[in-house]
């Protein structure tokens, strides 16, 4: 079975692809997602660490468990799989290529470079450098548990090798470099491991550990790379850029945009952050102009809008009072260029075709029968467009220019109908004048059809254009937007070479602190900090409500409208562009953002991959999530049978991207929405979303109802997945709204236990009712037993009293995987579920009912002893309590078939010995019942006993059934 993350790399690699990585990719990145996915190659919780490293013994566990969950996380898979990744694509520019033989020898080195994390990870031993033959057996199973045999079947022959190149990796302490310390190597030229092979793996090494494109010039890691190319003779530099800033899609279309200049450089992308990407660059490269650079990436991202706009799509927006035309629509366009392409955004915007807004219109004015009749034959959506367009072309372009007006009503040839005047009334903001005017040409010529309207439309706007640029009459055009991205990219882009005085600080404060006195009246952005000019949130710009209260307003004023700044404008607009989503409406679907960054670093292949399933990840149904992980004996490898991609991306084909084909997602987006009420609904799909794409592909993910990323960067937060403000059944879970890479098993094993246990016993398909999710969260952390007690209910509104033998199965694999992820230490599950089968085991010895019996009767024995326990006064003494209810016990199985009791079937045995070996199981049930549930559980509180006593019945009528079930399945084996 493909993986997700193999299926994204093999659908996004190029063609001409070695045959060699392909392989590799096909045959062990499945084996090495099962091994090393949940490993920390960095990061990591300090708490597994520390566990770990004492159990080894290890005097400095607490300093090196603080010292390595310091560190942001990345696992042990997407460690070696980008640092393969990074070495591959440098391997192109070698004097001498690589070999077959020594390609097998980088793949399989490298995936081995780490074994020492492995083996901390599974709480073992490590061998020192100067173990060699340990140091080659480990490698020798550790590549057989990785599959090796099914990518190179010579591998083994060439396993000094591999143990050799993945020991010295490094360069760092404990390499073992010295040829006479290893056994004599198969391959034919021994220096060929040095150079190229182990300085190939270093640098893979050194660039997975970086965590900005700046790392290059500030940390010590960039001169290693420098000196791996040097060993290498790969005459290239290394060059950056870096975005210090990010919002969004508008982020990676600045990003991308950058990356398209620089091919003409001819500086090739090799590392992709969140922040920013580092090239090969030649020796001669030349630093980008930055006007140049600046030009570029304007032209891109507003031609991406521009397009957009004109196909109505957005930048536009229709409610009562008419069409409205969002600033930046005004500033990317000048009204020349705007005004011809205003009539297909008409056809878009304006299609109430089944209740139009002339009929309305008209009955506000003051018109005779007469007039009224006449006008009925045109008050149509046919006059709503014409309307639309005159009006919107005179608000934003003529004001109350009467060459306009004229100009329009001889256009219409209604000038002798319609006076100048009556155009211009209106109320409320509402013009009703042009609708009089367009209901009045409409009744003129009733022939006409809708498209015929549009073309005329079209053939007017044009005239209009040419018209008004004769006569002078449209105001002269400027972008404030343009000049505030330049100022926007001045402050936050960098690229190497590039000398920058940055006074951010200094503009942000002084712009804030002008904004809040009353004098200034502008607006201040309450996405961003202020530094940057704002305006009023339009409702055709923002995609959530834009009047609601803000505290970022001036001090004692009392407008409640917000503001929004040109740069979070471009990015709303931009939002709307590529997913699709009406201007103003998405915050009534309670969205839910996914942030995903890459753990570290990306390699192009990596990068790919993500694109792919950003824009192809279809909505995920939860009830297939709760199948495939039942089939697969409720393991977290499920997730790979889950179906993660539309049909389209398997086919390679690639319809409605969120991002353009060419573009990469440096922080992907993503979103989830819901139709349920509850902000339990709104958050069942992307809680199980973020850990999922965490564990399958290794990225980080923050899932947040902001519309504002919460970090910049991955290296701003240590842990792989963050849940910002989530529903509360997430904690009541037990889960930390921040994970780190040991805690994913366990929390995705509860969020499946607690989705599949709703879906099974309180959901109404198709309905699943997620908004009693966090009723059945509720019961299950309050006690364990609950599980069962849920399990009968659903039997009973199913209208069935015996549960099927997988229904048993399942239930009892829920509550046992349950208690081994609990912390038994403080709420006593595991001890409660091992005496709750305890009890069942007991009664068995000497009561045993035919499953298809109903509860009363298999219950027997235990309802009797619940019942004289909370019957019997409580000064009785306890061994008279357990005296007297096994005598009880006792006269009610004796009213009993006999082949409910197995020791009085015995007939080999005496009937008096029977008796008395009964009488002594039960007393022995009846001790435990006394001794260990009611006063060791529940202390001796009767009430609290009574309680309890239904879930008591419930779980051990489902041990009881299964371990019959057992009985059964190993008398047949």
């Amino acid at each position: 079975m493909s993986t997700l993350l193999q299926t994204l790399l093999i659908e996004t690699l190029p063609e001409d692809t070695d045959p060699i990585l392909r392989l590799y990719i096909e045959k062990l990145l499945p084996p090495l997602e099962r091994e090393f996915r949940f490993i920390s190659a960095l990061g990591g919780s300090y708490e597994a660490h520390y566990q770990l490293l004492s159990q080894l013994g290890d005097s400095y566990a607490r300093e090196k468990a603080q010292s390595w969950s310091s560190r942001a996380d990345q696992n042990l898979l997407v460690h070696v799989l980008n640092g393969l990744l990074t070495a591959w694509n440098i391997s192109k520019y070698l004097s001498q290529p690589l070999s077959n033989v020594e390609k097998y020898l980088l793949c399989l080195g490298l995936t081995l470079h780490d074994y020492n994390k492995y083996c901390n990870g599974q709480g073992e031993e490590t061998p020192k450098q100067w173990q060699v033959e340990e140091i080659i057996d480990l490698c020798r199973d550790l590549g057989e548990k990785l599959e090796f045999q099914s990518f190179w079947s010579k591998w083994q022959d060439y396993l000094p090798e591999i143990a050799y190149l993945a020991q010295n990796t490094q360069n760092k302490a404990s390499t073992n470099i010295y040829p006479a310390n290893w056994p004599v190597p198969k391959i034919k030229d021994r220096r060929r491991l040095e150079i190229p092979l182990r300085r190939l793996l270093a640098f893979g090494d050194i660039a997975v550990h970086f965590s900005d494109p700046a790392d290059i010039d500030t940390q010590t890691g960039g001169q290693r790379l420098r000196e791996q190319l040097r060993f290498l003779n790969i005459n290239k530099n290394l060059v950056y850029h870096r975005l210090r800033d990010t919002v969004g899609i508008l982020s990676n279309g600045i990003h991308n945009s950058t990356i398209q200049f620089a091919k003409e450089l001819n500086w090739e992308p090799i590392l992709f952050f969140a922040q920013g990407v580092i090239y090969l660059a030649p020796p001669d490269n030349e630093t980008p102009e930055i006007p140049e650079l600046q030009e570029f990436i304007w032209t891109q991202v507003s031609g991406v809008l521009a397009h957009k706009m004109m196909g109505g799509d957005i930048g536009f927006k229709r409610d009562g009072k008419g069409l409205k035309v969002a600033p930046q629509t005004l500033e990317l366009f000048s009204p020349a260029e705007l005004i011809p392409k205003l009539p297909r955004v008409i056809e878009v915007k304006v299609a109430n075709s089944k209740d139009p807004a002339t009929p309305k219109r008209l009955e506000k004015l003051s018109l005779t029968d007469t007039e009224r009749e006449f006008l009925s034959k045109g008050a149509d959506i046919r006059a709503d467009r014409i309307a639309e367009f005159i009006f919107l072309t005179q608000k934003e372009f003529f004001g109350e220019s009467p060459e306009y007006i004229n100009w329009m009503l001889n256009t219409l040839g209604i000038s002798n109908k319609i006076s100048p005047e009556q155009t211009q009334v209106q109320a409320g903001g509402v013009n009703y004048g042009w609708y009089h005017a367009a209901a009045y040409y409409i009744a003129n010529h009733t022939t006409l059809k809708p498209e015929d309207i549009s073309d005329s439309i079209e053939r007017w706007a044009e005239d209009l254009a040419n018209w008004a640029i004769e006569n002078n009459l449209l105001s002269s055009h400027s972008s404030p937007i343009r000049k505030i991205f330049y100022d926007y990219l001045n402050q936050y882009l960098e690229v190497k070479g590039w000398d920058s005085d940055r006074t951010s600080f200094d503009t942000e404060f002084t712009a804030y602190a002008n904004a809040k006195t009353k004098v200034a009246k502008q607006p201040i952005c309450s996405l961003s900090s202020g530094e940057f000019t704002s305006e009023d949130q339009m409702d055709s710009v923002v995609l959530f409500k834009p009047q609601q209260y803000s505290n970022k307003n001036p001090l004692g004023g009392r407008q409640i409208k917000r503001g929004i700044s040109k740069i979070w404008a471009l990015e709303m607009l931009l939002r709307q562009a590529f997913w699709s989503v009406p201007a103003g409406k998405l915050e009534e679907q309670q969205p839910v953002f996914l942030y995903i960054f890459p753990a570290y670093v990306y390699s192009p292949q990596t990068a790919a991959a993500i694109k792919l399933l950003v824009n192809n990840m279809k909505f995920i149904n939860l009830w297939d999530v709760r199948k495939q992980w039942l089939e697969n004996k409720m393991s977290i490898h499920a997730l790979q049978s889950v179906t993660w991609l539309s049909d389209e991306a398997n086919l390679g084909r690639f319809d409605k991207d969120k991002y353009a084909r060419e573009d990469l997602p440096f922080m992907a987006m993503n979103y989830t929405t819901t139709r349920g009420k509850t902000l339990t609904d709104a958050w069942v799909q992307p809680a199980f979303l973020a850990l999922s794409l965490s564990i399958l592909l290794g990225v980080k993910v923050i899932a947040t109802s902001s519309s504002v990323p919460l970090y910049d960067s991955d290296c701003d937060f240590k842990e792989s997945i963050v849940l910002d403000a989530p529903a509360s059944f997430w904690n009541l879970l037990g889960l930390s709204n921040s994970l780190r890479i040991q805690d994913f098993q366990n929390a995705m094993q509860r969020l499946l236990i607690a989705y599949s246990l709703h879906l099974d016993t309180r959901s109404s398909p198709p309905d699943a009712k997620w908004r009693d999710l966090i009723k059945t969260v509720r019961e299950v952390t309050t006690n364990v037993l609950n599980i069962f007690c849920l399990a009968a209910e659903g039997l009973r509104r199913d209208k069935r009293d015996i549960p099927s033998q997988e229904e048993v199965k399942r239930y009892w694999q829920y509550a046992q995987i349950w208690v081994k992820q609990d912390d038994f230490k403080q709420n006593g599950c595991v001890f409660l579920m091992k005496l709750i089968e305890k009890l069942v085991q007991q009664y068995r010895v000497f009561y045993q009912a035919n499953l298809g019996e109903s509860s009363h009767t298999i219950l027997l024995p235990l309802s009797k002893a619940l019942e004289m326990i909370l019957s019997v006064p409580q000064q009785v003494d306890v061994d008279d309590l357990i005296l007297q209810a096994s005598g009880q016990i006792q006269d009610a199985l004796g009213r009993q078939e006999v082949y409910k009791r197995p020791l009085m079937m015995n007939r080999s045995v005496e009937k008096t010995k029977r008796e008395e070996q009964e009488l002594m199981a039960i007393h022995a049930f009846m001790t435990t019942c006394v001794r260990e549930l009611f006063l060791g559980i529940y202390k001796g509180d009767r009430a609290l006993l009574q309680e309890n006593r239904n879930r008591i019945k419930s779980g051990a009528e489902f041990a009881y059934r299964w371990l019959a079930l057992q009985e059964k399945s190993t008398k047949v084996s």
